[in-house]
């Protein structure tokens, strides 16, 4: 019963989505809907929502998506981000390889939504290389989230390492071609048919350097402070910010062109996205709707007991877990403990926990929870059964490529 109601709670968020209603308000009357049709109260709902609403992670969230969205729109307002772009596309001399590389690159700020940083690169390069919305989309998402099959500090590599009792880097050297199949994949059916632009001279290669640190500086120092010091990823977003800010005041002095002619604080609102808030309050509200099920487990141990394939077993237990929660963690937490435990040896514990991993993360990444998905999705105003269109070969060869190591290497 459990599956069904899940079932038509996603359904239902799936309508309201196609009916252009906000995510977030979609995402509260599933996880309502869903709350309702287990058995729960119209006064338990209430109190889960406000709950997520005055949760440390919610709020955390929300200002940094906040702020996130305000940097993207001073870095684009402020024409730093073409600058950036154009600079990095004189290093690498090539806007394939730039419109690549940028959401990998940006794909580092370990925070969720994180995407959002990637999405006016790509549409700037998206633009110049003539691809539609639903491709500058796909690429943003891809190019990003292929990076995390490797990434040594990705937070589900480490959750996966510790839970595995296992080497990251084993782990890490058993993925990597799953990270490099799909880039591959990625350039493949999105960019290998596009005409490629004329490469940019060495002339002032050194000048492009210095350019793109300084226009990327923003970038670099919200990430900086968040990696490397620390930081709540709020306060390094602040500082982002702020160089942003004192950036455009440099350029004005060297050329009026630069100058907006509107107040500050007015250009930084414009920058506040609140479609992005309301749409984390929805997914938190949803998550702690679901997370409350425990039918949900006590369904994945019925599975167990019944003596179904491990392979088969491992994609449904994914599927529920990670598909309706958007996360790739709890099918590693759940389901690692439960599965890795049958393993004969070292390596084929390496072996079920990647497929765990993938399965986990392929889910996660299709949820239509998937904030960063949920984000491009906003910024770019694409559908989601677009998305689902491009993914329709490249997910399933990725998952093919993790089999075909499976296979190779249990045998």
């Amino acid at each position: 019963m459990i599956i069904l109601n899940l079932g038509l709670s996603m359904v239902l968020i799936l309508f309201l989505v196609s009916k252009k209603i906000n995510i977030g308000y979609s995402l509260i009357i599933g996880a309502s809907v869903l709350s309702l049709l287990t058995g729960k109260s119209i006064s338990y709902i209430l109190n889960v929502f406000l709950k997520t609403i005055y949760e440390p992670t919610t709020i955390s969230l929300a200002i940094t998506i906040s702020f996130i969205t305000i940097l993207g729109y001073l870095m684009d307002k402020y024409h730093i981000l073409n600058r950036m772009v154009t600079s990095l596309e004189k290093i690498l001399r090539s806007v394939k390889l730039t419109i690549l590389i940028s959401p990998a690159l940006i794909g580092t700020l370990l925070v969720t939504g994180g995407a959002l940083m990637s999405c006016p690169v790509v549409n700037t390069l998206g633009d110049r290389l003539h691809i539609s919305k639903d491709k500058k989309a796909s690429i943003n998402l891809i190019f990003r989230h292929a990076l995390y099959f490797a990434f040594p500090l990705a937070p589900p590599l480490i959750l996966a390492s510790e839970l595995g009792g296992f080497n990251i880097l084993d782990f890490v050297k058993l993925q990597f071609p799953i990270t490099i199949a799909m880039y591959i994949f990625g350039y493949m059916f999105f960019l290998r048919k596009l005409k490629v632009n004329k490469e940019v001279s060495k002339h002032n290669y050194l000048k492009s350097v210095l350019n793109f640190l300084l226009y990327s500086s923003p970038i670099l120092i919200s990430l900086i402070g968040a990696l490397v010091l620390n930081l709540p990823f709020y306060i390094s977003l602040i500082f982002g910010i702020v160089i942003s800010i004192l950036i455009n005041k440099r350029d004005i002095k060297k050329n009026e062109k630069y100058r907006l002619n509107e107040h500050l604080l007015k250009t930084i609102y414009k920058g506040f996205k609140p479609s992005m808030v309301i749409a984390i309050i929805g997914i938190m509200f949803y998550k702690n709707i679901v997370n409350d099920i425990d039918e949900i487990y006590m369904y994945l141990n019925i599975l167990l007991e019944k003596g179904m394939p491990l392979e088969l077993l491992i994609f449904i237990s994914s599927a529920l877990i990670s598909f309706p929660l958007a996360s790739t963690q709890p099918g590693i937490a759940i389901l690692y403990p439960m599965i890795l435990p049958l393993a004969p040896d070292y390596e084929t514990k390496l072996l079920y926990g990647m497929f765990i991993y993938t399965c986990s993360f392929i889910f996660y990444y299709i949820s239509p929870l998937h904030m960063c998905q949920v984000l491009t999705l906003e910024y770019f105003n694409v559908k989601l059964k677009d998305l689902y269109k491009n993914y329709m070969l490249i997910l399933p060869l990725t998952f093919i490529v993790m089999l075909v190591i499976y296979f190779i290497n249990i045998i």
